[in-house]
Order: C-alpha cells, then sequence, then structure tokens
C-alpha cells in the first residue's frame, strides 16, 4: 500500500542516518564529575551498562538495550548514551521520544559536539520531524484542557502544535462551563492537522456544596445549590436540569373518523351504514425547549376521507315534484395546517410527552354522489356528480407520546392526538346540484339536489402517528 511503502522508507532512512552517529568512548564527552570514591564507582556502573547496552544492540534486543541505555544515563549523562538510547528508541518506532532525547544531546552537549556530530544527529532529528506529525488546536476558550488520546497535554493557548505519531487520535477539550468538545483525525507523518475547538457554553450552570450536619441531628443534610437556586432538600432533589435547545420534529399520522357529518342531512341516519374514514397526515413541529417545557409552531398536510351508503335525500324535479332516494356519498376534507403548540415532557432513556395544539386548516371538501343500489321506486337513477367548497376549520388538538431515545439528540415516539375541527363557516354544497334524470320523472327536463352543507359544524379526528424528533443543543 502507498502509506506502507511511505513509513518503511522513512523508518529506512532514520536507520541510515542513525549508524552515521557512530559510538565514541564512554565517558569522552562526559560533562566534568567530582573524583571522589562514591563518583567513581558512579561512572563505573555507568561503564557497565552502557557496554551491556552496546552488547545488546549489536544483536539487535532494542528493548533491553534501551533499558541499559537509560540506566547508564540515570548513572552519568553522556553523549553515547543519549544517541544509543535514542537509536533504539528509532527502532522501536518511538519517534517522539528519540526527538526528545536528540534535541537534548544538541542542547547539553551543545559546546562539545564536533561539527560533523552535530551535523548528523541535526540529520536524524530532520527526518524524525518528517516521521511523526503535529497537531495545532485553535479556536478554544483560553484555560481550556486539552487532552491527547486521554492523556492531559496542557492548557490552551498552547505553545506550539503537539507533536505526535502518525496515525489515529482523538483530541478532547474541556472547560468547566462549557459543552465538552470532541474529534478524532488521523495525522500523517510531517503533516500538522489544525482543529477547530469552538466549546459551547452551557446557559444553566452551577456547582454544588455539601454543608457540614447540622447540630441538631448528626443524620440531617443538606444540599446547597449555588448559583442563587436557594437550598433544597436531597430528599426532594430532582434529575438534572435539561440544556435549552432547539428541536425539530416529523411526525406521520394516519387519521380515523368517525362521521363528517353527524346531523341531517350530511350524516347517516336509518338504514344506511357509514363506514369508518381514513386518511393519511404528515406534520413538521419546530419550537424551543426549556427544562421540561417546549413550545413551537407545527405545519403540514391533512387528507380524509368516509363514504355513507344508502342514505336518504330529497330530489326535486322540475314542475314542483319531489322524491326521496338512496344515495352513496363520498366525502373529502384536504388541506393544510398551520398552527402553535406547547408541551411537556419527562424521562431521559423512556420518554412520555404531553402537548397541546391549536390553529387553523385551510383547504376544501369534495363530495362525490351516485344513485344507490337499492332506489326509492319511481325515483330517477343517476350517474355521479360532485360537489365541492371550500373549507376553513379551526382545530384545538391534545396530544400524548411515549418513546425511547435513541442517541442524546435524536428520539423515536408512538402517540395518538385528537383534534377537534370547528367549521368557520360550515362548507357547504351550491344552491342546486342538477341531476340529468335517467327515467321516472314524468319526463322532467331535469332534477335537482338543494345546496346543503357537506360537513358536520364540529367533529373530532382520531390521529395516531409516528413521530421523529431532533435536539440542536
Amino acid at each position: 500500500m502507498p502509506g506502507t511503502t511511505r513509513r518503511r522508507s522513512a523508518h529506512g532512512g532514520l536507520l541510515l542516518a542513525a549508524v552515521l552517529l557512530a559510538p565514541l568512548p564512554f565517558g569522552s564527552l562526559a560533562a566534568a564529575q567530582p573524583g571522589g570514591p562514591g563518583e567513581v564507582r558512579r561512572r563505573e556502573d555507568a561503564r557497565a551498562h552502557f557496554q551491556r547496552g552496546i552488547a545488546l544492540r549489536d544483536q539487535e534486543r532494542w528493548a533491553e538495550a534501551l533499558a541499559e541505555f537509560q540506566t547508564s544515563r540515570a548513572l552519568l549523562m553522556t553523549l553515547n548514551g543519549t544517541t544509543n538510547a535514542a537509536a533504539c528508541l528509532i527502532q522501536l518506532e518511538r519517534y517522539l521520544e528519540a526527538i526528545e532525547l536528540y534535541e537534548s544531546a544538541l542542547r547539553d552537549f551543545s559546546e562539545r559536539l564536533k561539527g560533523e556530530d552535530k551535523r548528523d544527529i541535526l540529520l536524524v532529528v530532520k527526518l524524525l520531524y518528517n516521521a511523526v506529525g503535529a497537531i495545532a488546536i485553535v479556536g478554544a476558550e483560553p484555560g481550556a484542557t486539552v487532552l491527547l488520546d486521554g492523556v492531559p497535554r496542557g492548557e490552551l493557548p498552547l505553545g506550539a502544535p503537539l507533536r505526535v505519531p502518525r496515525g489515529p487520535h482523538t483530541v478532547r477539550v474541556v472547560k468547566a462551563g462549557y459543552q465538552p468538545f470532541e474529534q478524532r483525525l488521523d495525522v500523517d507523518g510531517g503533516e500538522t492537522v489544525q482543529v477547530t475547538a469552538r466549546l459551547i457554553r452551557l446557559q444553566e450552570t452551577g456547582t454544588l456544596e455539601i454543608a457540614e450536619p447540622p447540630r441538631e441531628g448528626p443524620d440531617a443534610r443538606r444540599i446547597r445549590l449555588a448559583r442563587d437556586a436557594g437550598a433544597i432538600d436531597d430528599r426532594e432533589a430532582r434529575g438534572p436540569r435539561r440544556t435549552p435547545r432547539l428541536l425539530a420534529e416529523v411526525s406521520a399520522a394516519a387519521p380515523l373518523v368517525v362521521s363528517l357529518g353527524e346531523d341531517t342531512p350530511t350524516g347517516c341516519v336509518g338504514s344506511c351504514s357509514e363506514p369508518l374514514g381514513s386518511g393519511v397526515s404528515l406534520l413538521v413541529h419546530g419550537g424551543y425547549g426549556i427544562d421540561h417545557l417546549s413550545f413551537g409552531a407545527s405545519a403540514g398536510y391533512l387528507g380524509v376521507q368516509q363514504a355513507v351508503r344508502g342514505r336518504i335525500a330529497t330530489l326535486e324535479a322540475a314542475g314542483g315534484a319531489s322524491y326521496s332516494v338512496r344515495v352513496d356519498d363520498t366525502t373529502a376534507l384536504r388541506g393544510a395546517l398551520f398552527g402553535a403548540w406547547v408541551g411537556y415532557s419527562s424521562g431521559e432513556r423512556l420518554l412520555l410527552h404531553a402537548r397541546l395544539g391549536a390553529g387553523g386548516l385551510f383547504g376544501a371538501v369534495a363530495g362525490s354522489r351516485a344513485s344507490a343500489r337499492a332506489s326509492t321506486s319511481g325515483a330517477p337513477s343517476f350517474g355521479p356528480l360532485e360537489r365541492s367548497a371550500a373549507a376553513r376549520f379551526v382545530y384545538v388538538a391534545p396530544e400524548v407520546r411515549a418513546g425511547v431515545r435513541l442517541a442524546r439528540r435524536v428520539e423515536l415516539t408512538l402517540g395518538l392526538a385528537v383534534p377537534l375541527l370547528i367549521a368557520v363557516p360550515r362548507p357547504a354544497s351550491s344552491r342546486r346540484v342538477f341531476v340529468d334524470a335517467a327515467a321516472g320523472v314524468d319526463h322532467a327536463a331535469s332534477a335537482w339536489f338543494p345546496g346543503e352543507p357537506l360537513t358536520a359544524p364540529l367533529f373530532p379526528l382520531f390521529m395516531p402517528a409516528l413521530s421523529a424528533r431532533y435536539d440542536f443543543y
């Protein structure tokens, strides 16, 4: 793979450059030390560990050699002990630690380094910089703590980008009073990745102060909430306050209606049948939540249809004759919904919502009428005819829903809304709906149905709904 080839090439270059730093005699570049008996013994121990490290290095036992060189450096700091430990770190691909050792060699032995030795160390450091990456963090609040792969790396602003091994890393920035920021990223060798860590201030924050047990009772306890929240007894403590947030919700419903026309002449009386009406509705709710309360606006579509079979209707004919006929009526209500709502929520994982909405429906009512199969004797039969009228309703809609929180921001609920629709004014067909009579009207040229309301003045809908909600924290 390309990434693997690049890695081997960089590693090989580091090994080649590290070989250029051939070991010098032990202690030839060491800092001057006192010459007492204890010091002589310490130098001899350091030399012994160094020689064992060289032997292990020649056997390519890098981890064991590194341990010997580090022990030698702890006893006596030498240039060769430092550079050989760094070379072992390169073999173990611990490039960041190798950079630190080489830089300490340049710093601690700057006056003793010859030009060629210094050039070789600078060459290795340059190659090491190409083998590691860096992360620069900008945009966060001053004083925020930076954690890299779970390890604290200082407070912002940082003096320089954080050097990291190439590969995946997790940056987390935290500060009291702000929501934590976290981002996962991949860093390549020689690359500096910039992370913009913008922290969002929590609008409701506070600290808890546990008061000393009062004298009047050893078991009495009080919890005081800072920020002027007053004192509360721990037995009455409620759950954590929710962060104020914007929210959006989409609801798909299947509305049911018992009767669109409950009174004569639009309703069903006598021997007619009126099956349950049904339809479809799609609503979008947007709003704002504060703790358990929320409010907002809604908009959407509602369509519902119902049929009445075998209803008695009056047919008038030219010449003043009138007939009672059985008809089959189908009434459909369709329109756009606009309104406002207020709601209450409880629960964290398992949720319960109650909401009350109000608004208006603006659309049309369309009716289709045909002659029923069992028509009154002597009355004319006729084909389907259409009736329609504009529809304007106001509604009040209580609603209850229950569901689960799928993630911190996402929830799914099932519920039932029962909007009560009130016509303003009541939709009605035109004054006369003419019918071309086929027979039975004593050769009359035409017949008609008088104008009549198409719906009841008010009626409820039953709307089971599936809703998905997203909170914008």
